[in-house]
């Protein structure tokens, strides 16, 4: 079953045959070289709360809003 990726800067997705947290490689949108994140991983980030979140938020990429949840004990890994 195709697992659906975002890139981290400009969120376009690619498709894969496999299910990995994410991977790492060129976006062909946004030329930026960067982790996609599994589609999984960015609906836990958008179900943080606004008052969890730091003001610079919407301004972070997914892969830096990601690391700061994490750190913070705001979600957990289950993948």
């Amino acid at each position: 079953m195709p697992e659906t990726y975002l890139c981290a800067n400009c969120r376009a997705t690619i498709t894969r045959e496999f299910g990995v947290r994410s991977v790492i490689r060129t976006c062909e949108e946004c030329d930026r070289n960067g982790r996609f994140l599994h589609t999984s991983l960015v609906d836990s980030l958008e179900s943080i709360p606004d008052s969890d979140r730091p003001d610079e938020w919407e301004t972070m990429p997914l892969d830096e809003r990601f690391t700061d949840a994490l750190k913070r004990g705001l979600i957990q890994l289950t993948r």
